[in-house]
């Protein structure tokens, strides 16, 4: 079918998702605090420790996944893991809609069922004030489980809905090099 009709999309946000060995994963957070609005526990602004196996093993999980991610605009890259820590989640606990700095973060669903994450569109305050949610999506909600990690631009907007059973390991990954 000849058509004069060009579609285009535009400012994609590109995620990627992997299942992880997690056997392969030891973890441990010395010191869980309540954070965040919630108050959640979390390993945030404590120790969370790798053994040097575990290190090695995600650095190269994670260097799987952004290369898939980067690939239109790279060769070759070089990362930093500028943060991570655990997420206890018992009692109805929640986190509220937030961003994370550096250029992507990571969630891994460590000891959980499924996920309770939702990802907020980039405008989904202009399309619910112009109340235009019918035509496009304000959130998504992907199927993961334990085991999956997830990495998205740290600019997404997401929460956690209230549960009662989970450990995630998130955390934050700064892009320092570019090669074509």
């Amino acid at each position: 079918m000849n058509s004069d009709v060009s579609v285009f999309n535009i400012f994609p946000n590109f995620i990627g998702t992997k299942n992880l060995d997690l056997t392969k994963l030891k973890v441990s957070g010395s010191v869980f605090k309540k954070t965040f609005e919630s108050n959640i526990k979390t390993t945030l602004n404590t120790d969370t420790f790798f053994d040097t196996q575990s290190m090695n093993y995600l650095n190269m999980e994670l260097t799987k996944i952004l290369s898939h991610l980067l690939k239109p605009k790279c060769k070759t890259f070089f990362f930093k893991l500028t943060a991570i820590w655990l997420n206890q989640y018992t009692d109805k606990d929640f986190q509220g809609t937030h961003v994370h700095p550096g250029d992507y973060s990571f969630i891994i669903y460590y000891k959980c069922k499924k996920s309770y994450t939702i990802f907020n569109s980039p405008v989904k305050s202009l399309i619910e004030i112009e109340n235009n949610s019918k035509l496009f999506d304000v959130d998504y909600t992907l199927d993961l489980k334990e085991g999956d990690i997830i990495i998205f631009p740290s600019y997404i907007q997401h929460w956690v809905k209230p549960n009662s059973d989970a450990i995630t390991i998130a955390g934050n990954l700064k892009i320092l090099e570019l090669n074509e």
